[in-house]
């Protein structure tokens, strides 16, 4: 491997990875994201003399000013994110490094402006990408820093000869950077393990140290997931479009999962109401939409229906992405929930939720991480779907749920009319329109989208449609005889992800029902959507399986890395304390309280899975001790490679040389290489000065460059230093 390949290459990769923790953030567009990809891959086949023109470098100096000019104004007088351009002008930075790689400075730089990008990620990013760009840095960094300091002595020596006018040294440097002696994979593989030790201590660092919380760290919140539907409004022809997207938007942990459990299960999760209707679309009235009031909370319990009781209620545990708007979607049968405290500048913080007039759900963070909590779920008999009940005036009441558009056709009241002909009360006319249309055909087609009244183009011509049309039509034809209805968008869905143990929701499982008021049940939940239309999307096949791992790994790495604060140390060091209080007690009591030769208290259980870790960490670092030295004392060593005739004919010089400064009173100190000492003899104009000079050139040329060292030339030298040593000094 050739040293200036395999230091262009680490160094490439690092500045490559700083610039994918730092886009993972989700702060740069697509756009930026693909000039700098571009910049990358266009600046590794820059060479040559194009780096050395002075054209070249004029160029891009006039460019870093007009592009920082540039982002300021974007900045000041355009109403650009700070953030945004500040990220932009980092990246372009790295590209102009990268672009304009001359000398072991420039190298170093890009080294630099990766690992502070890194740093910066951290802050902006956090997720899974960032987890795998800092592995990739873990093992890039150092052979960026050794080949660094190799080229940096290589230059720092040699070119300080050149500058002075010695004959033939850039020659040598050239072959130098060439040569594929200098570095090979047993210095790589070293330089990398010398970074396991530094990783474990910065595991330890991150467990132990005070969490001071994202108050303190976040710079901005990260983007959230644009959830349609839950908007102000929803559009009849906007569900189809999502019902194929796989993003995940919540996970749902149920609890005691059995050791398989049904790939696909109907969770339904309630988002947003809407009350009225104008023959296109939903929204809300704004006087009802904004009116919020805080959800009581007792502890980290919050109550919807009456207090959640930890120890009766099946709890079932969701984690949620980042939404917009900030809705917490609510299990079917919940009665309250329950969230940890999350700590900021070393304080718990609750979070805030909300809860409106038709019992919508929200909450308020500024962290941008999304939330988890668990929901509990009221066991016994109850109420199928009930809702709180509005505490307003009846006719106000019937105003916003009867609400029809004035333009409806006359033909729906009819049409309701037959369809409900036999039954008398609110939830018997319900069943019967439901019935009616769960009969009708699902699809994601738009077939009634175009129509100038699609509501009833799908009523009396296509009977196909999604989950929109179904509710709607319901909504509507119970409103046209008096039954007060509201639509509800959610999710309704869940597959299982085996490796993380959890069914991922996702934006394909959107969907749309409807609540009917009922005098005595309250609100209560009916789904005219054919199941065709209800069941999730399962994927299947080798993506789908690579996307579960992926998501598992994301989970694991939110869990025990982003969301570790101050509670979850507090956690670790009372189960630490536990355990060594109750080892304690064990110790001083099983000697003396035996009952027929059993002791009186069980022994406490150890962490295995702590202690095994930190025994595997501990096996791992002995094995990598024991084969670096049996590496070393077979002679291989972490060596680039075994040394050549020429190689070992250059190391006989520089003993010869060492013996001859050494006998001559002016020894090479270790930390010294050969032509640095000759240089520093020449400072002091000592004797042998000359000498050393010429054979420290002839040493590196041989060693380094390529150039045999014949065995009559290496006899002549060490006779010359032989000579030089037996000589009297010019003292005596």
């Amino acid at each position: 491997m050739r040293f200036s390949q395999v230091h262009k290459f680490a160094v490439f990769t690092l500045a490559a990875l700083g610039l994918v923790a730092l886009g993972a953030g989700g702060e740069m567009p697509m756009l930026s994201l693909g000039l700098t990809a571009a910049g990358v891959f266009a600046s590794w086949f820059i060479e040559g003399e194009l780096l050395h023109s002075e054209r070249y470098a004029r160029g891009w100096n006039i460019a870093l000013v007009l592009a920082l000019a540039l982002q300021a104004s974007r900045a000041l007088f355009f109403g650009a994110e700070a953030l945004l351009t500040i990220v932009e002008f980092a990246a372009l930075l790295q590209v102009n490094r990268l672009a304009s790689r001359r000398t072991a400075r420039d190298y170093q730089q890009i080294t630099l402006l990766a690992i502070l990008q890194l740093i910066a990620a951290t802050v902006l990013g956090g997720g899974l990408s960032y987890a795998l760009c800092f592995v990739g840095f873990v093992i890039a960094t150092p052979w960026a820093m050794t080949l660094g300091h190799l080229r940096r002595e290589i230059e720092g020596n040699y070119l300080a000869d050149a500058r002075a006018g010695r004959a033939g040294v850039p020659i040598d440097v050239a072959r130098i950077l060439r040569s594929r002696r200098v570095v090979g994979a047993g210095l790589l593989v070293g330089s990398s393990v010398l970074a396991v030790p530094i990783f474990l201590l910065t595991a330890v660092i991150f467990v132990l140290f005070p969490r001071i919380g994202l108050g303190i760290l976040t710079v901005r919140s990260r983007a959230d997931t644009v959830m349609a539907g839950f908007g102000t409004s929803v559009d009849l022809s906007g569900h189809g479009t999502i019902r194929t997207d796989q993003t995940i938007v919540l996970r749902v942990q149920p609890p005691d999962l059995p050791e398989n459990p049904p790939p696909v299960r109907t969770f339904r999760l309630r988002g947003t109401t809407f009350d009225t209707y104008n023959g296109r679309s939903w929204s809300r009235r704004p006087n009802v939409g904004g009116d919020h009031h805080r959800i009581d909370r007792e502890g980290t319990l919050y109550s919807l229906t009456r207090a959640p009781d930890p120890q009766r209620d099946l709890a079932v545990r969701i984690v949620l992405d980042p939404l917009e708007p900030p809705v917490v979607p609510v299990l079917e049968g919940a009665v309250g929930f329950s969230i940890d405290a999350r700590f900021e500048g070393g304080y718990a913080r609750y979070a805030d939720l909300s809860i409106d007039h038709d019992d919508g759900v929200r909450y308020s963070s500024n962290d941008g991480i999304g939330l988890v909590y668990t929901t509990y779920l009221g066991r016994g008999p109850s109420r199928p779907a009930g809702r709180r009940r509005i505490d307003e005036r009846r006719d106000a009441f019937t105003n916003r749920y009867v609400q029809l558009p004035s333009d409806l056709s006359p033909r729906v009241r009819e049409l309701t009319q037959r369809v409900i002909a036999d039954e008398n009360t609110h939830l018997g006319r319900a069943r019967a329109v439901e019935r009616y249309l769960s009969r009708w055909r699902y699809t994601l087609e738009l077939e009634s989208g175009g129509a100038a009244r699609p509501l009833e183009d799908f009523l009396f011509r296509t009977h196909a449609g999604h989950c929109e049309y179904f509710s709607t039509a319901m909504a509507v034809m119970l409103r046209t005889v008096g039954i007060p209805t509201r639509n509800v968008t959610g999710f309704l869905g869940g597959t299982f992800n085996r490796y993380g143990r959890f069914y991922a929701v996702r934006q394909g499982d959107a969907h749309s029902w409807v609540e009917v008021w009922d005098p005595i049940e309250g609100w209560v939940t009916f789904d005219p959507t054919p199941p065709a239309g209800e069941a999730p999307v399962v994927r299947t096949g080798l993506f789908a399986e690579i996307d579960a791992v992926v998501e598992a790994m994301r989970m694991r790495w939110r869990h025990y890395v982003v969301d570790f604060d101050l509670g979850m140390q507090a956690e670790i060091a009372k189960k630490v304390w536990r355990f060594f209080e109750q080892r304690r007690r064990h110790d001083t009591l099983s000697g003396r309280v035996l009952d027929r030769g059993r002791r009186s208290i069980d022994a406490p259980a150890l962490p295995w899975k702590g202690a095994a870790g930190v025994v595997l960490g501990v096996l791992t670092l002995g094995a990598l001790a024991w084969q670096i030295n049996a590496w070393r004392r077979s002679g291989r060593g972490i060596r680039g490679a075994p040394p050549t005739a020429a190689v070992k004919a250059a190391q006989e010089l520089a003993r010869a040389l060492d013996a001859a400064l050494v006998a001559r009173g002016v020894a090479r100190p270790a930390n010294r290489t050969p032509l640095a000492w000759a240089q520093e003899l020449t400072r002091r104009k000592d004797a042998m000065a000359a000498l050393a000079t010429r054979v420290s050139e002839r040493y590196t040329a041989a060693r380094f460059g390529a150039e045999a060292l014949s065995r009559e030339e290496l006899d002549a030298l060490k006779a010359e230093l032989r000579s030089a040593a037996q000589a009297p000094s010019a003292s005596g």
